[in-house]
C-alpha cells in the first residue's frame, strides 16, 4: 500500500496486518504516520495504491452500513450533539441496523451496554453534562452499539486524567477477552502499550520499525532510536516498565 500527500511520500510499499481478536497497539513519534495509517485503515483516506482487505475484501468495496455494522471507531476527541442524553446517543449506534432486521429491541441492546460500562447512573443525563471518562465510555458505548467485529480508537485517553485513562484501558482489555473482540488502538503512553497490548507496531517516517509481542518491540534500543530517548525496561512482578532517564 502506497500514500502520498501533497507530493510527500507517507508510506512505501507499507504491508501489515491486524491481529485477530488480539489488541495491537500503534506507536510511534510525531510526525512518524500513525494517524494517517489509522484513517487508511479506517476509510479516512484511500491509499494511493494497493487495498486495505477487510476478510479478503477491499474495504473501499463494501457498502457504508456494512462497514458501519463491523467497524468502530472511537476517538481521541469527540464532537458532543447539542442536548442528547446518554442513553440517546448511545442507541444511535443501531442505526446501520435498521430497516434490516425487524423490529429489534433496541433498549434491551442499549441497556445491556449502559451496565457493561456502567453508565446506568447518568442514562438520562446530557452527555455534555458529565465528566471526560464518563464521556468517552458513552463514545464507547455508541460503537459497541454497532456490535462491531473490530474497535479501532485514535489516541482515546489524551485528554483523560490518569484515573480513567487506566479505567478507560482495564474496559477495553475487559471487552477483548471476554468478547474475542478485535482491538486497534493509537496510543502515546509507552507504559500502558506495554500493559495492555497482545501486539505493538512501532512506526517511524512512514516505515514499520518493529512488530511484534510488547517485550520485543518496545525495548530500550528500538525507544532510543525512534523516540530519541535513554531509557531501561525493568521487569517487575507485573511485568515490564520503562523507565526514563
Amino acid at each position: 500500500m502506497n500514500f502520498s500527500y501533497q507530493n510527500q511520500q507517507i508510506f512505501n510499499e507499507l504491508t501489515l496486518a491486524i491481529a485477530d481478536n488480539k489488541i495491537t497497539t500503534i506507536v510511534g513519534p510525531n510526525g512518524s504516520g500513525k494517524s494517517t495509517l489509522f484513517k487508511l485503515l479506517t476509510r479516512g483516506i484511500r491509499p494511493n495504491t494497493g487495498r486495505v482487505l477487510l476478510d479478503g475484501k477491499d474495504i473501499w468495496k463494501i457498502s457504508s452500513r456494512e462497514f458501519a455494522q463491523r467497524v468502530a471507531l472511537v476517538h481521541q476527541k469527540n464532537e458532543l450533539f447539542d442536548e442528547i442524553k446518554v442513553r440517546d446517543l448511545i442507541k444511535m449506534g443501531r442505526l446501520p441496523y435498521q430497516g434490516l432486521m425487524g423490529n429489534l429491541d433496541e433498549s434491551k441492546k442499549t441497556d445491556e451496554i449502559l451496565a457493561a460500562l456502567e453508565l446506568n447512573s447518568v442514562k438520562d443525563k446530557l452527555v455534555s453534562e458529565l465528566s471526560g471518562g464518563q464521556q468517552q465510555r458513552v463514545w464507547l458505548g455508541l460503537s459497541l452499539a454497532q456490535e462491531p467485529e473490530y474497535l479501532f480508537l485514535d489516541e482515546p485517553t489524551t485528554y483523560l486524567d490518569l484515573h480513567f485513562q487506566v479505567q478507560f484501558l482495564q474496559l477495553i482489555k475487559k471487552l477483548n477477552r471476554e468478547n474475542g473482540l478485535t482491538i486497534c488502538m493509537i496510543l502515546h503512553d509507552l507504559n500502558q502499550a506495554l500493559r495492555y497490548s497482545d501486539q505493538v507496531i512501532l512506526v517511524k517516517d512512514g516505515e514499520i520499525e518493529s512488530k511484534g509481542l510488547p517485550e520485543e518491540v518496545l525495548t530500550q534500543d528500538n525507544i532510543r532510536d525512534a523516540f530519541g530517548i535513554d531509557c531501561h525496561v525493568i521487569e517487575t512482578e507485573r511485568g515490564p516498565i520503562i523507565e526514563q532517564f
